[in-house]
Order: structure tokens, then C-alpha cells, then sequence
């Protein structure tokens, strides 16, 4: 097939691009910077393209039979009305912040995205990812992994966690994201209402903390704090010019229970998704983290 992707220079783009061409496709790589671009497999093809202008997009997209976006779902309908009339599959990402019942803009950028993409009774289907990890420059579990690294070895690792990190959440490695993406471009199961793809199980934010602790050889304390008060905490430092591992959003977002059902990525995707441990085991094997 002939698949553009757009946003192919980031995170999960740049390994589902050579993913695409190691399976034969004919890919065209999609993104604003051509420096970006030249760093990609270079059985791609590139193209510049900015979503902010439609006219580049439409002439990027040109002659793709699919579409892959992952492109934040704000711009869902730029993309929708930059597909080209040769395109007769188009994947677009979203985020499992979509169920957020906090007040979020973001999540309702997201919401809007897929009743944009629902209506427009395209071929094909959103994706809605959880907590993508795994990458070199992975941007969560990295910030835990440096912290744990520079916490010295002479005194025992410590973390305030909003209620003990009783929380759940399920991140999903960045191989089995691009796994779930070409499952979503091939399978004929694929096609319809929006998948989840996340991790296989749900673990509390304590354990994830305690997990990358323990690849690391060091044992985490976890000391429980109320919510509210890291987060005042967290825009007090900001507003001093101090780095926290975690933003006050996100700390807001940690006091939310994410626990999501996988079975549709599963049977429509053909998905096995790997526990936290093994892909962050997998992640510093790599020299990823």
C-alpha cells in the first residue's frame, strides 16, 4: 500500500515508519521539518507538510491510498478535509484523556476529534492510546528513571505521591503502539468505533514508581500526600522557575483512576500488549532510558 504518515518524526512515528517500510509498504513520511525527516528510515519518502496549512497537507497527502495520523486530535478536521480521493483508509490517533471527567481542554479537543472523525463516515478508524512509554525520549517514565538515577545512593529513594500513588493507569509500550497502528492499517476487524490501547493490565502509580526503582537496583519509598497539596506545591515551584518531575496537570490527572478494557484491541487489532516490568526491562536494555 501507499501510506503517509503524518507525524512521522515523532516518538511513536519515527519506529512505525520503519516498521511500514520493513513490511513493503510504500510510505511517505510527513512532517514540518525537513531536518527531522532526513533522520528517518531512508526507504521513506518525505514530504513537508504543516497542519496549520492546509495547502501543504493536501499536497503531501496526494496519491496515499492510507493515512496514518498522529496528529493530536485537534486537527482532525484539517486532516479530514486534506484527504486525498485515492485514500480509502485513514487511521487517526486520540487519547484515552478523551474519558477524563476533570475540566480539560484538552480532553475535550479530543472528544470533538472523534465525533469529527465518527461523522464523517470515513473508512476507518481512532485510536485512543493510554500513557505511551518506551522510547528513548520518552517524556514519563524518563523523568522517573533520571530522578531515581540522581537520587543519592547514601539515603533511600523518597517520592510524594498524591494519596500514596493508589491510582491506576495502564501505559502501553511503544512497540506494541506501533503494532496496534498497523494492526488498525491492515486488518479488515480494525475498521469502525474507536479502540483503547493500553497496557494489559492496570497498575497503580506506586508500582510503576517502585517497578522503574527496582530496574534500576534501588528500592522506592512511596509517602502518601493529598492531591491538591502537590499540586499547589507543583505551580509554586513552577512560578519560581523549578523543575518537579510532574506538572500540576498532571498531578490533577494522577488523582484519576484509569483502568480501561483491552479486548477490542486485542481481537479487532491482533494486540497482545506486555506487562509494565517487560518493557521497561526491554526499554533499558536498548540503552533507552
Amino acid at each position: 500500500m501507499k501510506v503517509a504518515v503524518l507525524g512521522a518524526t515523532s516518538k511513536t512515528g519515527r519506529y512505525l515508519i520503519g516498521r511500514l517500510c520493513a513490511d513493503g509498504h510504500d510510505v511517505i513520511a510527513l512532517g514540518r521539518e525537513r531536518g527531522r525527516l532526513d533522520a528517518l528510515d531512508r526507504r521513506a519518502e518525505r514530504r513537508v507538510a504543516d497542519l496549520d496549512r492546509p495547502d501543504t497537507l493536501k499536497a503531501a497527502l496526494a496519491g496515499a491510498e492510507c493515512v496514518v495520523s498522529l496528529a493530536h486530535a485537534r486537527h482532525t478536521e484539517a486532516l479530514l478535509a486534506a484527504l486525498p480521493d485515492t485514500c480509502r483508509r485513514v487511521v487517526s490517533t486520540g487519547s484515552t484523556r478523551k474519558f477524563s471527567t476533570l475540566a480539560d481542554p484538552a480532553a475535550d479537543a479530543v472528544r470533538d476529534g472523534e465525533a469529527r472523525f465518527l461523522a464523517s463516515k470515513r473508512r476507518g478508524v481512532m485510536l485512543h492510546p493510554t500513557m505511551i512509554y518506551g522510547a528513548p525520549d520518552d517524556r514519563n517514565v524518563n523523568r522517573l528513571l533520571r530522578l531515581i538515577r540522581r537520587w543519592p545512593r547514601i539515603v533511600p529513594v523518597v517520592l510524594p505521591l498524591p494519596d500514596g500513588g493508589r491510582q491506576h493507569l495502564q501505559p502501553i509500550f511503544v512497540d506494541d503502539m506501533v503494532e496496534a497502528l498497523v494492526g488498525a492499517l491492515t486488518r479488515p476487524s480494525a475498521l469502525g468505533e474507536p479502540v483503547v490501547v493500553a497496557g494489559p493490565e492496570p497498575i497503580s502509580y506506586r508500582e510503576m514508581v517502585r517497578a522503574c526503582g527496582q530496574a534500576l537496583g534501588r528500592r522506592v519509598y512511596v509517602v502518601a500526600v493529598p492531591g491538591n497539596l502537590l499540586v499547589v506545591a507543583a505551580r509554586l515551584a513552577a512560578g519560581l522557575g523549578l523543575a518537579l518531575p510532574f506538572d500540576a496537570s498532571e498531578l490533577r490527572r494522577a488523582s484519576e483512576d484509569k483502568r480501561h478494557d483491552v479486548t477490542a484491541m486485542r481481537e479487532r487489532l491482533g494486540v497482545e500488549p506486555r506487562p509494565f516490568a517487560d518493557g521497561l526491562r526491554l526499554k533499558l536494555e536498548r540503552g533507552w532510558g
